[in-house]
């Protein structure tokens, strides 16, 4: 009796886990679809910038221009992370055995293949591996949201130089 309550508590226990990682991936991935969205429409709307700068005197266009590359750098580099961090991953280190938690394995499995799987495992098929995958896909997603935002800080520090440059000289 006391064997099956530990069977079925590790079964919660994994279970649980599995779910608030794909949970934290999926807050990540919230949050670099927003980052791409607003940075879509800020680079959009960047190019208005450029006949601004045109129409200035020689001397300042210089300095306006230098600033607005600077953003433009910035946006790039900060779009590219965001999107890095919304790119699907593959599973690391190939396995011999399917999961019943993958979708690439459950995409080609046969009705006897993942009924034999599902006997198998009869804790569901969360397995201390997936957890494992979707772990490092989470800390994967973390970092490239974290480089993203970093990347945002200069972006708008040199549109607000950018700014001031056009509106003051």
């Amino acid at each position: 009796m006391n064997n099956s309550n530990n069977t079925e508590s590790l079964k919660e226990q994994k279970r649980l886990s599995l779910e608030l990682v794909l949970n934290q991936i999926t807050s990540f991935d919230n949050k670099a679809a927003i980052i791409v969205s607003i940075l879509g429409i800020v680079f959009a709307l960047s190019f208005t910038v450029i006949e601004v700068i045109s129409n200035k005197t020689a001397d300042i266009k210089p300095y306006i221009f230098a600033s607005f590359i600077m953003f433009f750098i910035f946006i790039i580099a900060s779009l590219t992370f965001a999107v890095l961090a919304l790119m699907p991953k593959n599973r690391k280190g190939q396995t011999e055995e399917k999961s019943l938690t993958y979708y690439k394995d459950l995409k080609d499995m046969t009705n006897d293949e993942y009924t034999t799987l599902f006997e198998k495992n009869n804790d569901c098929g969360i397995s201390i591996e997936q957890i494992n995958q979707n772990s490092r896909i989470c800390q994967h997603k973390h970092f490239m949201l974290k480089t993203s935002i970093f990347f945002l800080i200069p972006m708008v520090l040199f549109f607000l130089i950018t700014t001031i440059l056009i509106i003051w000289l």
